[in-house]
């Protein structure tokens, strides 16, 4: 039985998961998304439940605690409800150590459900504002997306340029990359 839980628990697929929530929750998707995050929060804050974290069968005790988490950060919206239950169904089987990743997987399906791009800009250091304007604008057009979400890292090691990461995608135009590949034609 531990083994076959085991394997459960390695087989957690946060895009399934992810993907069950947007559905569960319908045209509420976004504010039962707030919910998740604030419940999270909350939770991660009460002390008691860290010891309980690894999973349960005080069902009942468990889904207290969340619905204090939930009363205590002030979560009163229609999503409120199925954010709770994730939560419970994640503490129940012994998931609630990765509720951060499903987060983040839930927040990228909402923006591509919403037609917002997510995109990660690695640069040494940072940028001007009509750089990111314009380098928004390509992507945007690009990607035919309808809007974008430009999240910028200072990353000093990569000396000059930039990495831009958009989904899988990844355009290294860094001064870094530019000289481990100079390297490498020099040992060939």
């Amino acid at each position: 039985m531990a083994a076959g839980l085991g394997a459960f628990r390695a087989a957690f697929c946060a895009d399934r998961w992810a993907e069950a929530f947007i559905a569960s929750c319908g045209d509420d998707a976004d504010a039962a998304f707030e919910s998740l995050k604030v419940i999270a929060k909350a939770l991660d804050a009460v002390e008691r439940l860290k010891k309980r974290i690894a999973g349960t069968d005080d069902a009942c005790r468990v889904e207290k605690m969340v619905r204090a988490a939930m009363e205590k950060a002030g979560v009163d919206s229609s999503g409120a409800e199925i954010a709770c239950r994730t939560l419970v169904l994640l503490i129940r089987r012994g998931l609630f150590q990765r509720h951060q990743v499903l987060i983040e997987e839930i927040g990228k399906a909402l923006a591509n459900k919403n037609g917002i791009l997510i995109a990660i800009l690695e640069t040494a250091a940072p940028l001007s504002a009509s750089f990111r304007r314009n380098l928004e604008q390509s992507i945007k057009k690009t990607a035919k997306a309808r809007e974008i979400k430009l999240t910028e890292k200072i990353a000093p090691e990569l000396l000059g340029g930039y990495k831009l990461r958009v989904g899988t995608r990844v355009i290294d135009a860094s001064v870094s990359s530019f000289l481990q590949n100079m390297a490498k034609q020099f040992t060939l």
